[in-house]
This record gives C-alpha cells, structure tokens and sequence, in this order.
C-alpha cells in the first residue's frame, strides 16, 4: 500500500492529498460532491469568502449524511417490543398446546382452562 498524490480542484482551489491507491476512487468521488455543493451554494448565496462557502457546504454535507445514517438505523433497527410480544404470544400458545395435549399418553384428560 503505497501513497500517491492526487491533486484536485474544489471550487477553483487546487488540493493535495496523500491517499493509498485503493482509496483513490473514494476521495474523487468526495471532491466531486463537495465541489458541487460549493458551487451550488456560492451562486445560491450572497456569501463572501471560501472558508464560509466550505462551512456552509460542510454543514449541509455533514446534514446529508447524518439524515441518511438516522433513515438507516430506523429502517435496520430491530422493533425489540415487536419482538418480544411475539416472543410471549409464542409462548403462551405453546404453553396452552402443552396443556391441551398434556394428558397424550398418560390415560387422563387435561382440564379445561
């Protein structure tokens, strides 16, 4: 795993950066978005400056992402009351075939609950 340089351009601003090979289509793909999303806000906004521009499209970046981790986790969450609920339904029935079926094979006959 060897370093190489990449240089890109970010909103008319060139950049180095040191990233193994393999890494290389992750960190283009970034620069990518964090171009358009800089270049989408410095026509949208009358902000002056890169660093707020870079701020401005960090945080709306940043709001992306965290959004889609929460819709995630949401989706992936396993519904732990669901699941229990089940689990007792389950073992109440289970529970009452054992009573019905209990007397199979001992001659009596289970009571009725």
């Amino acid at each position: 795993m060897s370093n190489k340089q990449v240089e890109v351009n970010i909103a008319g601003q060139s950049y180095r950066f040191g990233i193994s090979s393999e890494n290389e289509s992750a960190l283009l793909e970034a620069v990518a978005l964090v171009d358009a999303q800089m270049n989408k806000l410095k026509s949208n906004v009358s902000a002056k400056g890169v660093e707020r521009v870079a701020v401005m499209a960090a945080i709306s970046i940043a709001s992306d992402l965290l959004s889609l981790r929460r819709k995630q986790e949401e989706d992936g969450a396993i519904p732990v009351d669901a699941v229990r609920a089940r689990i007792r339904e389950l073992n109440e029935r289970a529970d009452e075939a054992l009573r019905q079926y209990a007397h199979v094979g001992t001659g009596t006959h289970a009571a009725n609950h």
